[in-house]
């Protein structure tokens, strides 16, 4: 018997899970370690200028994030197919490796060209970790735990969404810019200290084998059913890159429009831009709990929706006459349907792939965000600039319309996410979970929730 299954056996254990107590601890260090990276994320956000100027590197202040960005993605791609063969430990541990690694190179870095090194690494080991830490949730917890454990991840960014810039400002102006990268390694020993027992259990490869064409197929396999729109994970992938992109393609317009339409000072849009944090929060919370019964399909249904208004109601920030806080209010909902929606669809991911293809789909689901985002990115700063000088701030309402489009259309792709029954897709034709149902039956069910 291994270690990990002694200590599984130990605490109350079965089926290769943890007992509650080691989830417990588990949980902790999780949500500890992504609430490190959430601060890290915002935290150089707001150092990085301070950080071009003193390195005299000013020219190259957008590679800072692009090469971490273009990183991160290649990290993702890698992730997938190792976490499927070896378990997602030894991905995770190179993927923690790498991030903080970066952090130090770049935290120590005498040069603009090094910093840049650091974050490159740094955008790597991100990638990697962030999917196989998605596929460790599901060798550790239960299914009827997944949606708090989900739940909780997503709060973890709360107060480093609303506290994290001014803490990163003030260690700037005080501690110098070097500690906002070089405290997250000092600080991230005691979560990576509890996550141990994870680390023992998830060392375990695929559960069963997968036959040729199934889910677990090479990487271009599961991105073919997203490029055919297939009923189950494909289109679970599409609702994902669409909401992404409409949340992305708003967010990104209203430091805009507050600052150069409403004329408020950076600090004050950037208070504005934390009301989704406190949305998504509260989305996150009722779909943990399974709020209202509400089945996956029924949650996914009214994320969008919130994602639709949301997006289309901070419109209102061009509409003169309109009061800021009534302007500003919708983008709550727009944080509150990302909440509700993208739990739910990780949680999908780990339904609908069977265990050796659960890293492959969660590396699809998260390049497909990124992509998404990447390009909403793109295109509404060329859109926005080639109506703005033609309509005025009335090009921010267009828009803003086309995000709020993108969002109406991923609610009506959500009844494919789950296959007809009979359907001889990848995802169902080999090793299909047995909890998948038929969309009919879906809509009819509540989520399962602990």
């Amino acid at each position: 018997m291994t270690g990990a299954t002694a200590e599984g056996a130990a605490d109350g254990s079965h089926d290769g899970l943890l007992g509650a107590r080691a989830q417990r601890t588990v949980l902790i260090g999780m949500v500890a370690y992504v609430a490190l990276g959430a601060f890290e994320s915002l935290a150089v956000s707001t150092a990085m200028p301070t950080v071009a100027a003193e390195l005299d590197g000013l020219r190259l202040y957008t590679l800072a994030f692009a090469t971490g960005s273009a990183a991160g993605v290649v990290g993702m791609l890698v992730a997938g197919r190792w976490t499927d063969r070896r378990g997602p430990t030894p991905p995770l541990l190179a993927g923690i490796s790498l991030f903080l690694a970066g952090l130090l190179v770049a935290g120590l870095a005498p040069s603009m060209p090094v910093l840049l090194a650091g974050r490159t690494v740094q955008g790597a080991g991100s990638g990697i970790e962030g999917v196989a830490i998605f596929v460790l949730v599901a060798r550790v917890f239960p299914e009827a735990r997944r949606p708090k454990v989900f739940a909780w991840f997503a709060a973890a960014w709360v107060v480093p969404g609303v506290v994290g810039p001014l803490l990163a400002g003030a260690m700037t102006q005080y501690l110098g810019w070097r500690w906002v990268f070089l405290a997250v390694p000092v600080l991230a020993v005691p979560a990576l200290l509890a996550l141990r027992p994870a680390l023992a259990a998830g060392r375990t490869g695929p559960r069963r084998p997968v036959a040729d064409g199934g889910v677990a197929a090479p990487w271009r396999d599961v991105a073919g059913q997203v490029l055919r729109g297939a009923r189950g994970l494909g289109t679970v992938v599409l609702v994902r890159a669409f909401v992404a992109a409409a949340f992305v393609g708003a967010q990104v317009l209203l430091p805009l429009a507050l600052t150069r339409e409403r004329g408020l000072a950076p600090a004050f849009a950037g208070a504005v831009l934390t009301l989704h944090v406190l949305g998504w929060s509260a989305g996150s919370w009722a779909r943990g709990r399974g709020l209202g019964g509400l089945s996956h399909a029924g949650f996914l249904r009214v994320g969008c929706a919130s994602l639709v208004l949301g997006t289309a109601g901070v419109a209102l920030l061009v509409v003169p006459g309109v009061p800021l806080v009534a302007a500003a209010a919708p983008w709550v909902l727009s944080g509150l349907g990302m909440g509700l929606v993208f739990p739910t669809l990780n949680l999908l991911v780990l339904e609908l792939a069977p265990p050796s293809a659960q890293g492959v789909s969660m590396s699809v689901l998260q390049v497909a965000d990124a992509a998404a985002s990447a390009v909403a990115l793109t295109g509404t700063g060329a859109l926005l600039w080639a109506l703005h000088d033609r309509v005025g701030p009335a090009a921010y309402a267009v828009c803003l319309g086309l995000a709020a489009a993108l969002a109406l259309a991923a609610t009506f792709l959500v009844g494919r996410t789950r296959p007809t029954a009979g359907a001889r897709s990848v995802t169902n034709s080999v090793d299909f979970p047995s909890g998948v149902r038929d969309a009919a039956d879906e809509d009819a069910l509540p989520a399962r929730s602990s």
